[in-house]
């Protein structure tokens, strides 16, 4: 068990691990690090922020630098989620650290592997790419979304979404209407690499984050018998639940689902297609540790924290999406209006939401360490 998880003073995470940009969000991480002795790495973003401040992606390690076992916890994936995976982070540096860890086991913070998405309050990142839909082995074409492009032409400024996409809620509302709700998702999120300045776009190379998550990780390869990563992320399920979610077949999800529980949800393996809730995704950064840690046992998952209805939020990010087409022919002050609306439903001010954040993130951390440290086979 974690140290103190029990006293009310973890169960209400502290108002100054929480930030309102990428910029203080860096600060804090760095500041919480040097409280606790540990250096960071940054590698510096080539852009800057709205104000032209530097922008990075921080790293810090905690623990034995020969530890076979190894938890790597990364925020930020998608900008506007970097806020609560930050929290989080500078959270466990703050109340827990390296004393929480068990013997032979390392933890690798990797704190806003997007921190132009995150600065700019977008999904995407600076190349309008939607991270998990690119960590793919660029080596070989990358896979055809059939559906997308007969929605790709309306998804701008015009009649149908309005030239500020006011229309985008009507809009997804006919859509949910005639198809169901989980059609619509799959269109819209299941990701395309034809249109780069389409919706869902995964890229058709790799991406700055791509390369810099994967620069990373090389150093800390060999050595590790065992490899856990853990990728931070709301806005998805009900609001201030945190689902464990794993996209791998057996053995590991069996795996997963002894460290984390059986109700870790899996949509290609626990529902058939056509089902709701079933997904097929390709180019998530989940699927990269393996190749990022070719001699370890990897257990990859993601935790979504719960905010919004998902109709609500698509509607949000489709009218950003039209406003982030429409370019300087936007209303003024309608693309940071929509951007605040959109960070509201990543990261709620609702304390209640927050401390649920916290709590079950750092049980979901706790057993991921438990889980490196099991060692029943398969």
């Amino acid at each position: 068990m974690v140290p103190g998880a029990g006293t009310l003073q973890l169960l209400q995470p502290d108002p100054r691990w929480h930030s309102a940009g990428a910029t203080e969000s860096t600060l804090r991480f760095r500041e919480a690090c040097a409280n606790a002795g540990v250096d960071v790495m940054s590698v510096s973003h080539p852009l800057t922020d709205p104000d032209g401040r530097p922008l990075s992606t921080d790293t810090a390690w905690f623990g034995p630098a020969d530890a076979s076992r190894l938890l790597v916890v990364v925020s930020g994936i998608h900008g506007l989620e970097a806020l609560p995976g930050s929290a989080l982070q500078v959270g466990w540096i703050a109340a827990l650290g390296a004393k929480s860890l068990p013997t032979d086991t390392a933890l690798l913070l990797v704190h806003q592997i997007n921190p132009w998405g995150c600065a700019f309050q977008r999904r995407c990142n600076e190349d309008n790419i939607d991270l998990n839909r690119n960590f793919l082995p660029f080596d070989q074409p990358p896979p055809v979304n059939t559906m997308y492009p007969g929605i790709h032409d309306a998804l701008q400024p015009g009649p149908e979404l309005g030239e500020a996409g006011e229309y985008s809620g009507r809009f997804l509302g006919q859509l949910v209407s005639q198809h169901g709700i989980e059609y619509v998702i799959d269109l819209l999120m299941a990701g395309q690499h034809q249109f780069a300045d389409g919706f869902g776009f995964g890229g058709q190379k790799a991406s700055w984050s791509h390369r810099t998550l994967e620069a990373l990780m090389t150093p800390f390869s060999a050595g590790r018998e065992r490899v856990c990563y853990l990728e931070l992320h709301s806005g998805l399920g009900p609001y201030g639940y945190g689902q464990v979610i794993s996209l791998q077949p057996e053995p590991v999800l069996a795996r997963t689902r002894r460290w984390f529980g059986q109700w870790v949800f899996n949509p290609m393996a626990d529902r058939q297609p056509g089902e709701p809730g079933y997904r097929e995704v390709t180019g998530h950064s989940t699927d990269a540790f393996f190749r990022y840690f070719p001699d370890s046992e990897v257990t990859p998952v993601t935790l979504e924290m719960g905010t919004y209805p998902p109709q609500q939020s698509l509607a949000a990010l489709l009218q950003e999406h039209v406003l982030y087409r429409a370019g300087d022919a936007a209303p003024e002050g309608a693309l940071a209006a929509v951007r605040e609306t959109l960070q509201e439903y990543h990261f709620p001010a609702d304390p209640h939401w927050r401390s649920a954040n916290w709590t079950r993130g750092i049980q979901v951390i706790q057993q991921a360490l438990e889980g490196l440290n099991d060692d029943r086979s398969d």
